[in-house]
């Protein structure tokens, strides 16, 4: 058999070890299998940009951030049926039996299109589908993302190192999280840390209720801003500061963009077991000419149903973006 392994969207760290996984479990349970790399993501199966994988070109790489094969969004996918229908006749012209890819919302929905295409057209190409993102929007609260924990880990130290600084002056931050339209990654870095507020998207927020906290504490305070709320730091910066000055509240503000630095460095060991867990029963299915679908685990060893991926990527059967209303009791009842 032929295999393809793609790592699409943003990076996440554990997309190395999903890599790794497809090529040795591959190569090692069937021998005669070859298993190529799709270079830049999405954009590489286009323009048919391809690297044959071997055991040594995928050793020392499973806690290695980013992905060695790259990944470049092509946000004309979306809407480009003729990018759609190149993709899936490329993969059927290069005799590729499965495509593994490894990915967040925008590969999931490009890999729902593009089989819909396989299908319609009888072309050869299964495609498996595994979560990467740090955002952890998975389908349906389904598992975690290949990534999430070790961009938490990078949030948790990064907010110990704010609460260093912010309580040697008691000021207050406001600190910004990845995470797109979901608050997953900031709520738990909250839950870890002992952030003192997380602003979710859709949040209606009492600032005055904030001040008043902020007040009452008299110390140093962290307030964690999920991406995909309406305001920026910067704006809720500028609310606050008003209020201070309203109700003679002595405290500075600063702001500070985790962003960037939650997506780098190795990877978790979570992340790299989890990675290599899915990639290997993806590897396993396929051997048995399983059809496409979405794989996803709550742990190592776990074996939740494979999803269709037109579940998969349809919003309106799928929730992923909220935060479970018991995560929220927990968080509640830390403060």
């Amino acid at each position: 058999m032929k295999f393809a392994v793609l790592t699409g969207g943003g990076d996440c760290s554990g997309m190395n070890a999903f890599v790794r996984a497809i090529v040795r479990c591959s190569i090692n349970i069937r021998p005669e299998t070859s298993v190529w790399g799709v270079i830049d993501g999405w954009k590489g199966l286009i323009y048919n940009n391809y690297r044959k994988l071997d055991r040594l070109s995928v050793a020392g790489i499973a806690s290695a951030g980013g992905t060695i094969l790259g990944t470049v969004r092509v946000q004309e996918l979306a809407e480009n049926v003729s990018l759609q229908e190149t993709i899936a006749q490329n993969l059927h012209d290069n005799h590729f039996d499965f495509l593994f890819v490894c990915g967040g919302n925008g590969s999931v929905k490009a890999a729902n299109t593009i089989n819909s295409i396989i299908r319609r057209e009888g072309l050869r190409t299964k495609i498996l589908v595994a979560p990467g993102s740090i955002d952890n929007d998975v389908v349906n609260n389904s598992g975690s993302s290949i990534g999430f924990y070790s961009a938490l880990d990078k949030s948790l130290e990064m907010l110990e190192w704010i609460r260093d600084t912010a309580s040697a002056h008691r000021r207050v931050y406001l600190i910004k999280s990845m995470g797109r339209d979901s608050a997953y990654l900031a709520f738990y870095a909250g839950i870890a840390t002992g952030a003192e507020y997380v602003i979710r998207p859709n949040e209606e927020v009492d600032f005055d209720k904030i001040a008043t906290m902020i007040d009452e504490r008299d110390r140093d305070t962290r307030i964690i801003v999920a991406e995909g709320y309406e305001k920026s730091v910067n704006e809720i910066r500028a609310i606050l500061e008003k209020l201070f000055l309203k109700r003679d509240i002595h405290h500075e503000i600063r702001t500070v963009d985790m962003s960037y630095f939650q997506r780098g460095g190795s990877a978790a060991v979570t992340d790299i077991l989890r990675a290599s867990w899915v990639a290997f029963r993806m590897v396993k299915d396929a051997f048995q000419k399983c059809d496409s679908g979405f794989y996803t685990a709550f742990y190592t060893g776990h074996q939740f149903p494979v999803i269709p991926l037109e579940i998969a990527a349809n919003d309106e059967l799928t929730s992923h973006e909220d935060i479970p209303n018991d995560i929220i009791e927990l968080a509640l009842a830390l403060q």
